[in-house]
């Protein structure tokens, strides 16, 4: 029987040789350059080591990066916290700063991170005051910011003038207050922003926020406060249906003449029919 010359003959032997010995010296290459490029990555690699080895090592703590949303400043927390400076930055702890800056009832979260290889970096949130009250504490008269959840604190690194300038929360009963916050007091902010966004020239003349007859626990319709003017005029609103008085109010004061708004004493607006009375 005939060989195949495709298959068989000897022509065809001696390049199926020849393919093999190209292939092999193609993988030899290959396999000596691989080598090459992972010595040459093994070196650049030790050599990096080597040269950025204090970057990639904690070292002592030398700098703080400090940002906070509100008032406080990197001053106050070095004045008030406790911050190992030269201490190695691994062996911080960093739940006790954290602990220490959440002590104080103005800071409402405290973030601490270490940025290698000397830094560390707080960050905390402030509540933000809309009023401010005050209490009787050992027989002293005492501040009290409230922020816009209702949250009572103590105002840490605030001006006299900045704490003079808010409106003054007045008849505030204990019963209303649970876990150092104001019950319901959204309602009284909802309010409280409307009258800044409608009639900012009337808001910008409150000075007192009387709650006699704000009452969280009993219906809605108890949801009622007195906004004292500095002309001492009061307005009366009820928390429930903000807008509908919003536009009571505008007809009102689009209703009185400039000499009937300087006699005008009272206003209220928590009636179907507002009631208006002058001096």
């Amino acid at each position: 029987m005939a060989l195949s010359k495709k298959d068989h003959s000897w022509r065809s032997l001696q390049q199926d040789a020849q393919l093999t010995k190209a292939r092999c010296k193609g993988f030899l290459s290959k396999f000596f350059i691989l080598v090459a490029v992972s010595s040459l990555l093994v070196i650049a690699f030790k050599w990096c080591a080597h040269f950025h080895k204090p970057l990639l090592c904690p070292q002592p703590l030398r700098k703080i990066i400090f940002t906070s949303d509100g008032v406080l400043s990197e001053n106050w927390l070095r004045r008030h916290v406790s911050i190992p400076l030269g201490k190695d930055l691994m062996h911080i702890d960093l739940g006790y700063i954290k602990t220490q800056l959440e002590t104080y009832s103005q800071v409402a979260s405290a973030v601490i991170t270490r940025k290698f290889p000397d830094t560390l970096a707080i960050e905390i949130k402030e509540l933000k005051p809309v009023a401010k009250l005050f209490v009787s504490t050992q027989g002293k008269r005492c501040v009290r910011l409230i922020s816009a959840e209702g949250k009572l604190f103590t105002p840490v690194a605030y001006t006299k003038y900045g704490i003079k300038t808010l409106p003054t929360l007045s008849d505030v009963t204990v019963q209303i207050i649970q876990e150092g916050q104001i019950l319901k007091f959204n309602r009284i902010y909802t309010l409280w922003v409307e009258l800044m966004r409608q009639h900012p020239d009337v808001y910008a003349t409150i000075v007192q926020i009387s709650l006699k007859n704000f009452d969280p626990l009993l219906e809605e319709k108890w949801l009622q406060v007195d906004l004292k003017t500095s002309h001492d005029q009061h307005l009366i609103f009820n928390c429930t249906d903000v807008n509908a008085q919003m536009r009571k109010l505008k007809g009102v004061l689009y209703a009185l003449t400039s000499s009937q708004r300087s006699q005008l004493l009272r206003i209220d607006l928590s009636l179907t029919n507002p009631i208006v009375e002058f001096r």
